[in-house]
């Protein structure tokens, strides 16, 4: 996007166009002007045709004409004028003039700021005709630009999610702003309107300051007046607020809302794309399910699903969609090779083509890697949490493949495996973590690695919570920024506390001590979690019948993202998990190695741990697709510190990115998400492979219903002054004008006239022709 302009100098002008524009179509035909001299001409010509003779007879009318002389000559130069005039008429009509009209501009006199803001929603970008509504505000806002007086300035906004200020400060130079707004393109985001107002007063308030010879100032919102953006979903403090600012901009400035929309827009929107059977292993087949929405109001029949695989079209159905409710396409595939993926769903055949593709990228490997911290290692035999854990994922007979394979590990491996290796990292029965661990598994999770935690006999709440920091109050929210650096003249021993100085937070629950025990019964909340979803209406019976006679108290704070997904029946959470940094931690509140625990040996255990490490390993598809808008970060280890990496854009470019380094990672971030398709990050070592994105575009911007200037007037901006103008019912012309701004031809009225001319003309000739005796 091109660099906002810095502040010009304005100087008055002296002359100043008038509020009236003259002009004429078809200048060339006036040359034919020349033919109004043909009847003056045919006059004197007539004059010297014949010659006098005297005659006696004649004598007697001579004298009467002598005596009617001045009135005879009169007539003759009415009639020839009346003539004369049908010609210069009939002339001028064939030359088409015009005159534009300039209701909206100013009077002369005063220089005036006008505030150009476009709606950047993807809705603009719906196309009735052959052109699309931004297309149609582009051409409104050149001739906006052009019909201004001299020495006006133009700012240019973009209102979308953030809005952005694409000409900040005030120009006069016409044809920079008209260069401005030809490059100007359409983000495939929504509009956000109360942040679009925020920045626009800001940019009235600092013109006005900035440039006093500004006595005017004057906004135009080119927009289609989507509901969904003129509507915003407000209440309280911030519906007050909202109003109070537009109030505020009203009177700063005279508001114009031009409506590139038209009344009946008819829209079909692939509204979702979701994967079952996730994670995705090689050779094994994955279910899909799109969910089509019709916005208009009539039926579509036969219309066409397609689903690609990258970028080739494996299978199409027909459907029928009804008005109103999702339906839902199912498809299936069976992916091959290993790797990143791009799905696609393709449902052609409407106006607005944005919204009817859909993305979805799906990471496929040959096996899963787990590795299995064993806090107390058995010895032999299955007897230690880790053993349980590790029969339960890779429960195959011995020499057959199996799609997880697991490596069980005492604490030291956490120091001496790379552990952006494994997938995901059990960590059974550890008592407690150095400071120097905790980091380690901090920078796992920035690499969109996962952390599932069971508890057993050795566990120590206290060092748990001050070293793998413990949520609190108010701080429960990870945005994965927070890093802790060891004191190093402070060495951690058993008898002192950890530092923990910038607050690692690795637990999505404060882990207290166990409870009495007792007997206690399970409670699925209604297996809404989808980490319990496989138990619903198949395995109800086994979970609900597992036995439990402690475990540890979990202390969730309320304003915490973690979710519990399994309970004690009073209400205690037993499994809790929040997605913290890139990756996803899961608490189990039951310890496993607690003698008389017979949770292990339940038929509900094995489908319960690999529920859990489904449920994980599908969060890192969730970071490969991603909303219009939303930055994408790629997080490696510190072996990758210093590789360079490339990525490709929807349209084709190329940008290089410069990677964000740490000494425990390296991070590559790009913002300029704009344009929804399939986003390709290529690296300058081919070992890592590439790395595929999807960025989509938000489905309820497809809904294309428009708010009436009624409502706008009286529930969006009541008391608020503004000017309404509709210029959608000329979209079906390409390059036709508003009626605000369009010249107004004179040939009619010029035609008009020419009839009654002839007609006068005519009753003089028959008048003048009959006179009295």
């Amino acid at each position: 996007m091109p660099a906002a302009a810095k502040p010009k100098d304005i100087t008055p002008v002296m002359f100043l166009p008038p509020p009236l524009a003259f002009g004429f179509a078809h200048l060339p035909m006036l040359g034919w002007l020349a033919a109004a001299a043909v009847p003056v001409v045919i006059h004197l010509l007539s004059r010297r045709r014949y010659r006098e003779v005297s005659w006696a007879a004649m004598e007697y009318l001579l004298a009467a004409v002598r005596r009617h002389k001045r009135r005879m000559l009169f007539e003759q130069w009415l009639l020839l004028a009346v003539r004369t005039a049908i010609i210069i008429l009939i002339v001028l009509a064939a030359a088409e003039p015009y005159r534009r009209r300039t209701a909206l501009i100013f009077a002369p006199g005063e220089n005036t700021q006008r505030v150009l803001v476009f709606d950047g929603s993807y809705s603009m970008a719906y196309r009735p005709a052959e052109q699309s509504r931004f297309d149609r505000a582009k051409e409104l806002a050149r001739q906006i630009v052009e019909n201004s007086p001299q020495g006006d300035a133009f700012t240019l906004l973009l209102m979308s999610s953030p809005p952005r200020a694409i000409v900040a400060a005030p120009t006069v130079e016409r044809a920079e702003m008209l260069r401005e707004i030809e490059s100007l393109a359409l983000p495939q985001s929504v509009a956000d309107l109360p942040a679009a107002l925020t920045l626009l007063e800001k940019h009235l308030s600092q013109a006005r300051r900035e440039n006093p010879r500004l006595a005017r100032q004057q906004v135009f919102f080119l927009t289609d007046l989507q509901r969904i953006t003129w509507e915003p979903q407000l209440a309280g403090a911030a519906l007050t607020a909202f109003r109070r600012r537009s109030a505020a901009v009203a009177e700063r400035a005279a508001l114009v809302v031009l409506d590139v929309g038209q009344p009946a827009a008819p829209n079909l929107a692939v509204a979702a794309l979701r994967a079952f059977d996730l994670p995705a292993l090689q050779d094994r087949q994955i279910h899909f399910e799109t969910l089509l929405r019709n916005f208009g109001g009539q039926a579509k029949s036969n219309q066409p699903v397609e689903l690609l695989v990258d970028g080739r079209k494996v299978e199409q159905k027909l459907i029928d969609v009804p008005p109103g409710p999702e339906t839902a396409v199912d498809f299936t595939y069976r992916f091959i090779a290993p790797g990143d993926h791009a799905v696609e769903i393709h449902a052609p055949g409407d106006a607005l083509e944005v919204d009817n593709r859909r993305w979805r990228i799906v990471p496929v490997r040959a096996a899963l890697r787990v590795l299995c911290i064993d806090g107390r290692p058995s010895g032999g035999g299955i007897q230690g949490t880790a053993d349980y854990v590790s029969l339960a994922l890779a429960p195959q007979p011995s020499g057959v493949p199996a799609p997880v394979k697991v490596e069980a590990a005492p604490e030291s491996a956490l120091l001496e495996r790379e552990l952006s290796h494994y997938d995901c990292v059990f960590l059974c029965n550890v008592a407690q973590f150095t400071d120097h661990e905790a980091r380690l598994l901090d920078a796992y999770l920035q690499a969109g690695g996962n952390l599932v935690i069971l508890p057993g006999d050795q566990l120590k709440p206290d060092r748990y919570n001050r070293v793998l920091g413990a949520p609190q109050a108010g701080k429960a929210s990870v945005e994965g920024r927070w890093s802790m650096v060891e004191n190093p003249r402070r060495p951690t021993t058993n008898d002192q506390r950890p530092t923990n100085p910038e607050r690692i937070r690795l637990l999505p629950a404060r882990i207290d001590k166990l409870v009495p025990r007792d007997r206690y019964r399970l409670d699925p909340r209604g297996y809404r979690h989808p980490l319990l979803s496989a138990f619903r209406d198949h395995g109800e019976k086994a979970l609900l019948t597992t036995p439990l006679f402690e475990y540890f108290k979990l202390d969730v704070p309320k304003d915490s993202s973690a979710r519990v997904a399994l309970a004690a029946a009073g209400g205690d959470p037993l499994i809790v998990e929040e997605t913290i940094h890139r990756g996803r931690v899961v608490l189990l509140a039951i310890p496993i190695d607690e003698p008389g625990t017979p949770l292990p040996r339940w038929p509900s255990f094995l489908p319960l741990i690999q529920e859990i490490l489904a449920f994980c390993v599908a969060g890192e598809a969730e970071q490969h697709n991603l909303r219009v808008g939303q930055p994408l970060v790629v997080r490696l280890p510190e072996a990758t510190v210093g590789l360079d990496a490339e990525l490709q854009t929807p349209d084709g470019r190329l940008i290089a990115l410069t990677p964000e380094t740490s000494s425990s990672a390296a991070a590559w971030r790009f913002t300029e998400t704009w344009q929804s398709g399939i986003y390709e990050l290529r690296f300058s070592d081919p070992a890592r492979g590439r790395r595929l994105y999807a960025v989509n575009v938000n489905p309820a911007e497809g809904n294309l219903a428009a708010v009436s200037p009624d409502r706008l007037r009286n529930d969006v901006w009541p008391g608020v002054a503004c000017t309404i103008q509709t210029t959608w019912q000329d979209l079906d012309r390409p390059g036709a004008t508003p009626s605000w701004a369009a010249p107004t031809g004179l040939q009619v009225e010029l035609l008009y006239g020419v009839l009654c001319l002839l007609f006068f003309e005519t009753l003089l000739a028959w008048r003048f022709g009959h006179h009295p005796t």
